[in-house]
């Protein structure tokens, strides 16, 4: 039987010597099945031989590994993803090395992301959008008072949990991704979510992923992104020198209110923003539920309205 092509990230595990029945392996970890590949290198359902435990591990690819100046922010950011607990980030096991190459054992979750919900036209009702994403609003809240920006929100890295949890993955990961600049750049950072001052070099904090964030529900409410170009040229420069669109533009039955929210939360100037994930939705909710901004008594709406949207994406 011939050796295994490399992927084009240049990952390629090792043959599990001694074993007969055809696994591969990283590090300690039996690789079961690929769930995924992109720019960076490929996730796979994993098993510990002694554990039993059945986990997710992602793999860097050694091209990415060799870039030095990526290599070290990655590691640190990482590090401080080490540090994170909280009920809508997937447990971190393990950062370890299989040669010269980094991998990541997490939490394996069963589940879809959220953008194979999205595309076509289609559109959710926006007071279950915020419902859903107030999980990944209080993780992203949580990592920011512990200085970790995630860098890379958007519907691939929010995960639909099976057991009806809303998770926030690729922490780390967004240092060393890069724009997805060519077909079949799956993985990378997309131009259609990052915040402007990303994409000119700038150091970010927490407002750079509240922008991203509104810009995922600009999507999923209105059925369009952000700003929707030929090529991925237009959509960053677009994103650099045109004003923060409006959202009615594309959904005109969204309430002005809504839509006004929106538009600060991608404003170009990080200061005009909302200061935290959860203060974006909270004026969002503020201005779906009721004109003078009071929210809903005691939820109820915010909990129907995330129990019908759970239905509709499970279909």
């Amino acid at each position: 039987m011939g050796q295994e092509a490399p992927h084009t990230n240049g990952s390629r595990p090792k043959s599990e010597n001694g074993n007969g029945n055809g696994h591969r392996k990283v590090g300690g970890y039996r690789l079961l099945r690929e769930l995924d590949t992109d720019s960076l290198g490929s996730v796979y359902e994993a098993e510990h031989p002694r554990l039993h435990r059945r986990v997710a591990l992602r793999t860097i690819g050694t091209g990415v590994a060799r870039e030095v100046s990526f290599s070290r922010r990655f590691l640190l950011e990482l590090r401080s993803y080490t540090a994170l607990e909280h009920e809508a980030i997937p447990k971190l096991y393990e950062l370890a090395y299989d040669g010269d190459s980094p991998y990541l054992v997490t939490e394996l979750v069963a589940g879809s992301t959220f953008d194979s919900m999205l595309g076509d036209g289609q559109r959710y009702e926006p007071l279950g959008i915020v419902d859903l994403l107030r999980p990944i609003a209080s993780a992203l809240d949580y990592a920011h008072s512990r200085a970790t920006v995630h860098r890379d929100i958007k519907p691939a890295n929010i995960l639909l949990a099976d057991d009806g949890r809303t998770l926030l993955t690729g922490f780390g990961l967004g240092t060393v991704a890069s724009f997805n600049t060519g077909p079949g750049a799956t993985g990378a950072v997309a131009p259609d979510y990052v915040a402007p001052e990303r994409l000119v070099g700038h150091e970010v904090d927490g407002r750079a992923d509240v922008y991203s964030l509104a810009a995922v529900i600009f999507e999923a409410t209105s059925g369009r992104r952000p700003f929707s170009s030929k090529s991925w040229i237009e959509t960053l420069s677009r994103r650099l020198y045109e004003p923060p669109p409006n959202v009615r533009d594309a959904a005109p039955d969204l309430s002005l209110a809504f839509a006004a929210v929106l538009q600060q939360a991608m404003d170009r100037d990080p200061a005009h923003r909302p200061a935290t994930a959860g203060e974006l939705l909270d004026r969002l909710e503020a201005a779906i539920t009721s004109p003078n901004g009071a929210v809903a008594a005691n939820g109820s709406a915010p909990k129907r309205a995330r129990r019908a949207l759970r239905r509709l994406l499970r279909r």
